[in-house]
C-alpha cells in the first residue's frame, strides 16, 4: 500500500516558485534582450558611420588641398564674366579657398590611405563577425592615418558629438581705444562705439553686421 506524504507539496513548494519563475524570466528576457540588443546595436552602428563619415569627409578635404591630387580645372566664360559683373557693381566676391598644404609624397600616401579606408561603397553592412571585424579594423587603421595627418598639416582633430558654437566663426576682441569688435568672415564689427552702457539688441546686431557687409 503506497503512503502519501501530505506535506511533500508545502515542502516542495519553493522549489516550484523557483521552477516557474525561471521560465517566465528566461522567456521575457529573450523578448526583451532582442529588443534592447538590436536598439543599441542601431545605436553604436550609427556612432560608428557618422564617425567613418567625418574622416571620408576630412580626407576629401585634404586630397583638394594637395595639388598632385587635384585635377586639372576648366576655367568656364561664364564664371568669369559673373565675377567680373559682381566687380564693377562692387558686391563683395564669396569666393573662399583654403591653402595648399605643402607638396609631400608621404603625406599625399596617408591621404590616400584614408580616403580608401573610409570609402563608404566599399564598407560592409552586413551583422557578421567577419563584416564588423573588418569594418572596426579599418576604422582604427584610417584614425591613427587621420591622427598623423594632422600633425602633419598642423590640425587638431574633432570628436563627434561636437556643438558648434553656430555664430560664423566670430570672435570678439578690443580696439585700441577699448571699444569692443567683432571679427568674423567679413571683417570686424564695431559693436560698442559711440553706445556705451547700452546692449544692443539681435536686429541691431544684423543691421551692424549688414552694413560691415556693403563697405566690404
Amino acid at each position: 500500500m503506497t503512503t502519501i506524504n501530505p506535506f511533500e507539496d508545502i515542502l516542495n513548494l519553493e522549489e516550484e516558485f523557483y521552477s516557474t519563475g525561471y521560465d517566465q524570466g528566461l522567456s521575457d528576457g529573450i523578448t526583451a534582450g532582442r529588443i534592447e540588443g538590436r536598439t543599441f546595436g542601431l545605436e553604436k552602428g550609427f556612432e560608428k558611420y557618422v564617425e567613418m563619415g567625418r574622416l571620408h569627409g576630412k580626407s576629401i578635404v585634404w586630397v583638394n588641398r594637395i595639388p598632385s591630387l587635384q585635377k586639372p580645372k576648366i576655367s568656364t566664360i561664364s564664371n568669369s564674366e559673373v565675377k567680373q559683373e559682381n566687380l564693377e557693381k562692387g558686391e563683395p566676391s564669396h569666393d573662399s579657398k583654403l591653402p595648399e598644404l605643402s607638396k609631400n609624397e608621404r603625406l599625399a600616401k596617408h591621404v590616400k590611405v584614408v580616403y580608401a579606408l573610409a570609402e563608404a561603397e566599399s564598407l560592409s553592412t552586413e551583422n557578421s563577425e567577419e563584416a564588423v571585424g573588418d569594418f572596426d579594423d579599418r576604422f582604427q587603421r584610417a584614425v591613427a592615418k587621420a591622427k598623423i595627418i594632422e600633425k602633419m598639416v598642423g590640425e587638431s582633430g574633432g570628436k563627434v558629438g561636437g556643438k558648434s558654437s553656430g555664430d560664423g566663426a566670430i570672435e570678439d576682441t578690443e580696439d585700441h581705444e577699448g571699444n569692443t569688435q567683432s571679427r568674423g568672415e567679413y571683417g570686424f564689427l564695431n559693436l560698442s562705439e559711440g553706445r556705451e552702457d547700452q546692449k544692443l539688441s539681435p536686429g541691431e546686431i544684423e543691421a551692424e553686421f549688414q552694413g560691415s557687409r556693403g563697405k566690404r
